[in-house]
């Protein structure tokens, strides 16, 4: 919808315009004025596209009024109000901006024609900007682009001496100078953000440059190879102008509020000075990448300084056969306390004496896993236990901190522990399952611990201990008590004479069954018969 002005101090000739226009455009919003000090105030608070104006007017008149908005950023279509007597007024109009004018008195077709000609110059004029802003933004991205494809390829690769002048020219840069390398995580984060020209992106692109824009000349760009890392070369006249304090304090407060806005993770690694930072950048951001990856052992500091690991940093090689083969003991025995004692115990001598690079620690972890997770080899196939180590490997590489490596390799251990003790219960408890099927089987037999035993090739010492854990008795108790058990069944369900029962339940004759029978009941088995069946008379 456009916005209309009429502005006449005569009111008749005010609203008599106005009214032609609402009947020539019905879909504009047609306001009025009566002088210009007042239509100053309508284009002020109103989005006015055109303005019907007459030129003489008290307060403030129509060339005056005109030289005033010409003044302000938003473009109106000015049309003068002229009689013939006034007519030098409406050329001075013309000279001053004024799209056009109209001789009063004004005929409807004129306003029409006149309306029709100031939209169609409105419209070519909004095409025409948004044909520029469309060009500028194309231009302004592919310099950008151009822009950080340099300043990677200085970083990544190096550049001549020809080129590293040209650049200290383009960019501003000074000879000495540091890298900062910002990494930045959060799971979160919709994929969108990470892309190049987010608003999450260039906030903090824009935040790192006026955070150190005090401290020196400094130039930040995103790695082409990486969209979370942010990188920064902030430069000095001189060495002595770099307080490595005041830049941590800075870059500390940075991370802090960058953290804060969008809910992400952000680690400072900063490189060594360096006395001639375009040929040096790219060691210094080699050394800036390097002390950002130590917050993995460091995980309660935000910004590292190359500088203050460099004297940490130690090569260690997989010599750890021994500690191997007591996690193996432990987990065989399940020995959980022992074996949590002995991981504390491993990880913790990792950092004394200095620490390992990340990468490197993350294999040496990996093949220590690898080496133990032998041990539930025999409880699970084949590929159960490749897919065990792989994942265990797996789990390891893709946790970003000493710490959270400690658990998961704790958690990994136990949990193998757990596996190989049910598993063993589980046999366990087949084998104690096998022998009471055997027994039920030929319990009528002369049956012994050591013929069941051979029978199902176990040691007769291994029976023994099965039977004591899982039914908590000796086999020749429970033997006896199942023979007893059907001994009673045929008492009570038969009409066998106790001679014929006692062969058929194991016994070797009547008469050390009516024994035994006897010492566990404290009566004879035809007194049980005649008192189980006066018992069943009595309920019946």
């Amino acid at each position: 919808m456009q916005y209309i002005l009429v502005v006449d101090d005569e009111a008749i000739q005010r609203r008599g315009l106005a009214k032609m226009i609402r009947e020539a455009r019905s879909h504009c919003h047609v306001l009025e004025a009566k002088n210009g000090q007042e239509a100053l105030e309508v284009i002020r608070t109103n989005p006015i596209d055109i303005v019907f104006t007459d030129i003489k007017m008290p307060v403030l008149n129509g060339l005056k009024m005109i030289e005033q908005m010409n003044a302000s950023a938003h473009p109106v279509k000015v049309i003068i109000l002229s009689g013939y007597r006034y007519f030098e007024y409406a050329q001075k109009a013309i000279q001053l901006g004024a799209f056009d004018y109209l001789v009063k008195p004004i005929k409807e077709e004129s306003i029409s024609h006149i309306l029709d000609k100031a939209e169609d110059s409105i419209t070519r004029e909004k095409t025409n900007q948004l044909e520029k802003e469309q060009i500028k933004q194309q231009l302004d991205q592919t310099l950008s682009v151009y822009r950080e494809q340099l300043l990677n390829d200085w970083i990544t690769e190096g550049v001549p001496e020809a080129k590293g002048a040209e650049m200290r020219r383009q960019f501003s840069l000074e000879a000495q100078g540091i890298v900062v390398a910002v990494k930045i995580e959060g799971d979160g984060i919709p994929a969108a953000s990470w892309e190049s020209g987010s608003y999450m992106k260039s906030a903090l692109l824009e935040q790192m440059e006026s955070a150190v824009a005090r401290r020196g000349s400094s130039v930040s760009f995103y790695s082409r190879e990486d969209k979370r890392l942010l990188l920064t070369v902030l430069t000095f006249p001189s060495l002595s102008a770099c307080s490595m304090a005041e830049l941590e304090s800075v870059l500390q407060e940075f991370a802090f509020q960058g953290s804060k806005q969008f809910g992400i993770s952000i680690t400072i690694g900063i490189g060594r000075m360096c006395s001639y930072v375009i040929e040096e950048a790219k060691q210094s951001c080699e050394e800036a990448l390097m002390a950002a990856s130590f917050r993995y052992f460091l995980h309660d500091r935000t910004v590292i300084p190359y500088s203050e690991i460099s004297r940490l940093i130690r090569s260690v090689l997989y010599n750890y056969g021994k500690e191997e083969e007591l996690f193996k003991e432990s987990i065989r025995k399940g020995k959980s306390g022992q074996l949590m004692n002995q991981v504390d115990e491993w990880f913790a001598g990792i950092l004394q004496g200095g620490l390992p690079e990340p990468g490197q620690w993350i294999k040496i972890v990996q093949r220590m896993i690898a080496g133990v997770a032998v041990v539930i080899r025999d409880f699970v196939s084949e590929q159960d236990y490749k897919d065990i180590v792989m994942g265990a490997e797996s789990q390891l590489s893709v946790i970003d901190n000493y710490e959270m490596c400690k658990k998961c390799f704790m958690n990994l251990l136990l949990h193998w522990m757990d596996m190989i003790q049910k598993s063993r219960s589980r046999k366990h408890e087949s084998v104690v399952e096998s022998c009471l099927q055997y027994v039920e089987a030929h319990y009528m037999e002369d049956l012994s611990l050591d013929t069941v035993a051979a029978s199902l090739f176990f040691s007769p010492n291994y029976l023994t201990l099965m039977f004591k854990q899982n039914l908590g008795t000796t086999f020749s108790k429970y033997l006896s008590e199942f023979r007893m058990k059907k001994a009673l069944e045929l008492l009570q369900k038969s009409d066998l004479r106790v001679y014929e029962i006692a062969p058929r339940t194991g016994f070797k004759d009547d008469k050390y069954f009516y024994r035994v029978f006897k010492n566990k009941f404290g009566m004879t088995p035809d007194e049980y018969r005649r008192n189980n069946h006066l018992q069943h008379i009595s309920n019946d």
